[in-house]
């Protein structure tokens, strides 16, 4: 077995509607977030109940099956007064009416959500994934899945790349995703964390016109002092240009 969700079993919506009933009882937050990223799509194509489902309504690939379970996730948090937000693959078949998109997989999911209309958060990989190394030579880095998001390149994140002003009304602002199968203590995820997050702070907060690299490091200097005055576990963040010229004069 896959672990998938049989889509075309009446029971797999009964049992989707009692987790997010229990998420929505123990949370009061206005979005309930349903995942929808990496569905294995594989027994659905041979699954009698799935391929009958598909015959009923048209359906010309597995695609529509996973869009079909998050139109129905959607009309249940509706129902209940609650938003749904999910990974880009949502987008796969037909997107939910009313979603909000989180593009991981680069930018290229939410700029073509905006583009639709949809709201977005993004969270490109390339960019904002802090379990991937801060440095090329990882030699001297804590284990990581991979990788290799440096400060600058976080704070030359562009959400609104390629938007025009009302489509990127839509991009309501960017997110860290920080996984920790690799990080088993919170010093390591301090580590991973600051100072990359003040990065994303000012992509998030700062006019792009008023973007500049080499400002935001003569001013993380005061930063770091803040952060060795409470005890946390930063990355030193020129390390990799010191590493760097180490190398070249070996």
């Amino acid at each position: 077995t896959t672990g998938d969700f049989c889509i075309g079993n009446e029971k797999s919506f009964t049992f989707m509607e009692d987790v997010l009933s229990e998420v929505i009882e123990l949370f009061p937050s206005e979005y309930i977030h349903i995942g929808g990223d990496e569905a294995g799509k594989g027994a659905w194509k041979t699954c009698p109940k799935c391929q009958g489902l598909m015959r009923r309504n048209g359906m010309k690939d597995v695609d529509e099956l996973q869009s079909y379970m998050i139109h129905r996730a959607e009309e249940f948090l509706i129902s209940k007064g609650r938003k749904l937000i999910g990974w880009d693959e949502i987008l796969e078949g037909d997107v939910a009416p009313n979603a909000t998109v989180m593009s991981w997989r680069g930018s290229a999911g939410g700029i073509k959500a905006a583009q639709l209309g949809h709201d977005v958060i993004m969270t490109p990989n390339d960019y904002c994934y802090f379990d991937y190394y801060q440095s090329e030579d990882t030699r001297h880095e804590p284990f990581a899945i991979g990788g290799f998001v440096p400060l600058e390149k976080v704070y030359s994140l562009n959400p609104t790349a390629s938007l025009t002003e009302e489509q990127a009304k839509h991009i309501l602002g960017t997110q860290a995703n920080l996984w920790t199968e690799y990080i088993p203590t919170s010093e390591q995820v301090e580590y991973m964390v600051l100072p990359r997050m003040a990065a994303l702070a000012e992509v998030q907060w700062t006019q792009l016109e008023k973007k500049d690299y080499t400002n935001f490091t003569t001013r993380l200097a005061g930063l770091i002092g803040l952060y060795r005055r409470d005890g946390l576990n930063y990355r030193e963040p020129f390390r990799q240009q010191a590493d760097s010229t180490a190398t070249e004069k070996k």
